[in-house]
């Protein structure tokens, strides 16, 4: 991490910017991945494979993994706990999601398409303006940098696991 020079406020704000829009891309192309492989095993375990809440919150925690880890390296991002803010950014779009689906699906008692694909952005949105912030604080977050590390990779292998072995949970089952 020595070599790297840390970036210009601006900067940042463009970097977290150009990764929000690389992200909500990619989650928004990832819904389709799955379909357009013939339903193959292995990338099932990567894209959403049905309707589920769960399914669908892959598409907002691999593009945001993928866009971060690029976005360490290409962003020069110093940090000592950026594994902290991505793991809590994506925990926190995931979490307004799911919190705004079953708010809205449990008043209307419907599923509405087009305005799950708002509350998608609304997610992905919450997620980045988290991140933006906390990078721009000179005060670093009380946080363990390997155990989020670790907690991400849990949760990546959870979402692999629950794609092949789904509990018995309304999270988990297409609505």
């Amino acid at each position: 991490m020595s070599d790297f020079q840390p970036i210009s406020k601006y900067s940042k704000k463009t970097l977290e910017g150009i990764s929000f829009l690389t992200a909500s891309l990619l989650g928004t192309l990832s819904h389709f991945v799955y379909e357009w492989s013939d339903d193959n095993f292995f990338v099932g375990l990567f894209f959403p494979v049905n309707e589920s809440t769960w399914e669908h919150l892959k598409l907002v925690f691999l593009p945001i993994l993928i866009v971060s880890v690029s976005e360490f390296f290409i962003g020069r991002i110093q940090r000592e706990d950026f594994p902290c803010i991505k793991l809590r950014s994506a925990l926190l779009g995931m979490l307004v999601i799911v919190v705004l689906f079953y708010t809205y699906t449990g008043v209307l008692g419907t599923v509405i398409d087009w305005l799950n694909i708002v509350i998608y952005f609304i997610g992905m949105s919450a997620a980045y303006l988290y991140s933006y912030r906390k990078l721009n604080l000179e005060k670093l977050l009380h946080c363990n940098p390997r155990l989020s590390l670790l907690l991400t990779f849990t949760l990546l292998i959870l979402f692999m696991l629950f794609t092949v072995y789904p509990p018995s949970l309304g999270l988990f089952r297409a609505p």
